[in-house]
Formats: C-alpha cells, structure tokens, sequence
C-alpha cells in the first residue's frame, strides 16, 4: 500500500497491484497516466519500489544500494552453500585483512593494550574478529595437542620408587589410591584445558580488580581483558610449553612452569602499561602482583578441590 500511495500522490496509475516473491517488490500496472511534467521523478519511483528488497533474517524493507541489512547484518545477496563457498568463509574468517582472526591474534601479540583499549574502553567491537571464538579456537587447539604429548603424565607427586618402598599393605593400597587419583585429575586437566581457563579467569580477573580497583575498568572489564590476553598466552603454552614438558627431565619442569608464569608477568605488565597508562616501575610491579596473587588463590582453590577429591574417594 506504500507504493501504491507514493504513485497515486504522483498522479502515475489508476490501479496497481503490488506483490512480493522472494523479498522482492513487483508492481501490476493495470493503466498508467501520462504526466510529462514529472515524468523524471515516476520513473525514479517506479525503478526504486519494483527492485527493492526486504532482508530475509529480519524483513526490514532495503534500498536498492545496500550491501547489507541496517537492522540486522545480513548480507542482502544471499546464496546457496557451495564447497569453494564454504572453503573462501573459512579463509575470509582467519585471514581477513581488517578483522579476521589472525589479524586479532598478531594484534594482541603485537600491541595488546592499544586492542585492549579499543575493544573495551572505546568500543570498537565491529573492528576486531570476535575475540572470545578466537580464545575457543586456541583453546580447542591446546586440547588437541594435550591429547598428542600429554603434558601432564609426568607430574605425579609419588612415583613407582616411592610406592616400591611402601613397607605395609594399608600404605601400598594408600599410595595406589592416590596415584589413581592424581591420574584421574591429570586426566581431566589434559582434555579440559578448556574448561579449567574459564575457571581460572574469574580467578586471576578478581586479583587484578583487587590490584587496580579505581583503576578506569570494573571487574567484567577486567574479566574480557584476561580472556583476550589468555588466547596469546595459551598458544604460546600449546606449542612449546607442552612439547617441552614430555621432553626434558621431571626436574626441570618447575624451571619451566617459572619461565611460564614470567612470560605472562612480561606479557600482561606490557598490555596493562598501556591500557590503564601505567607508568613508573611501581605501578609495572603490580601487575606481577596481580599474577602472582591470581596464581595464589588458583593453586588454593585446585589444593582445597584435590583435598576435598581424595577425602571422598579414600
């Protein structure tokens, strides 16, 4: 009826009959009236109301010229799925030049507190690639390659000379209940490293607020700024923390989880200088505080659930 009105008012046609098929208006024409005076702006008319379109996500009616729907986001020039169409969303999604997801990625290793400052604070979500499917990906990564080196197999707290040396049965049968235990929840970790990241990551977000609280960002900042720098710092983890732990000496991997935790010191001390405007060696030092308090209350937290697991089970 809005059509038919717009050319009534312009004195075009006796009648019309409007219509849609697949999101397209076209009009019946049953007699038009010769206008010569305006007839520049019928044509307009009529051409802009028979080729525009309606967006099929959510039936907002478009103008000719639009790319993509102004209500919802969809694409107006929709498609059947095709392999090589499927094949070039895939390459678009992670090489896109603006916002793909290695674009995201080499920005947060390269500058994460400028990223940090314009997702969070400034608001410029559109810009970047979604960086909690980023963080998903990484993480579901980091359980493919748990499942190949199994990083974890050698962290056992008693080793087969210890329960060799178990002088009585009750001991034997204590110390095989809890390396039957400690397999379980070596287990878990391997296959949920997903999982055991979002537990951790309200954790170590609660210390850094603790740490910079009245410092711009509530604690939900706080919270989207470590799921981000984490998606950095798990894939610095997955491919060469976890090779290197089925390869050196049981002895060395305290050394190693060290180099780990100052590697996430250097790396969140860099990001956060530059999102709060931390300056001066005292401010910096906070946030190794921050860590080392979040890694302090995570190691409570999983010391108080192993605890709690092995009084249970014994």
């Amino acid at each position: 009826m809005v059509v038919e009105n717009r050319l009534y008012k312009a004195g075009v046609l006796n009648a019309a009959k409007v219509s849609f098929h697949n999101g397209k208006i076209h009009v019946l024409f049953t007699r038009l009236i010769s206008c010569e005076s305006n007839s520049f702006n019928i044509f307009k008319i009529i051409i802009l109301h028979m080729e525009s379109t309606h967006c099929v996500n959510c039936k907002r009616q478009l103008n000719p010229d639009f790319k993509v729907c102004p209500e919802c986001g969809q694409k107006v020039n929709i498609h059947r799925f095709t392999v090589s169409h499927i094949l070039h969303e895939l390459l678009h999604a992670f090489t896109h030049a603006d916002k793909g997801a290695l674009h995201l990625l080499k920005e947060l290793a390269i500058r994460p507190g400028t990223v940090l400052q314009e997702y969070i604070l400034e608001g410029k979500r559109k810009k970047y690639f979604n960086p909690f499917t980023l963080l998903l990906i990484i993480l579901g990564f980091s359980v493919f390659m748990n499942s190949i080196f199994h990083p974890f197999q050698k962290n056992q707290y008693i080793t087969e000379e210890q329960m060799a040396k178990a002088k009585t049965a009750e001991a034997k049968a204590i110390y095989q209940r809890i390396t039957e235990g400690q397999a379980k929840v070596n287990a878990f970790m391997e296959k949920k490293t997903n999982i055991m990241t979002f537990i951790t990551a309200p954790i170590m977000a609660f210390a850094f607020w603790l740490v910079f609280k009245g410092k711009r960002l509530n604690y939900s900042e706080h919270l989207v700024s470590y799921l981000m720098l984490t998606s950095v710092l798990s894939l610095i983890s997955t491919l060469t923390f976890v090779p290197l732990m089925t390869t050196i000496h049981k002895d060395w991997i305290p050394v190693l989880l060290a180099v780990n935790l100052l590697i996430q010191i250097v790396y969140t001390a860099y990001a956060y200088t530059k999102l709060l405007g931390l300056k001066g060696f005292g401010e910096i030092i906070m946030v190794a505080a921050a860590n080392i308090l979040g890694m302090f209350f995570t190691m409570l937290m999983v010391a108080i659930a192993t605890i709690v697991y092995f009084l249970v089970t014994l």
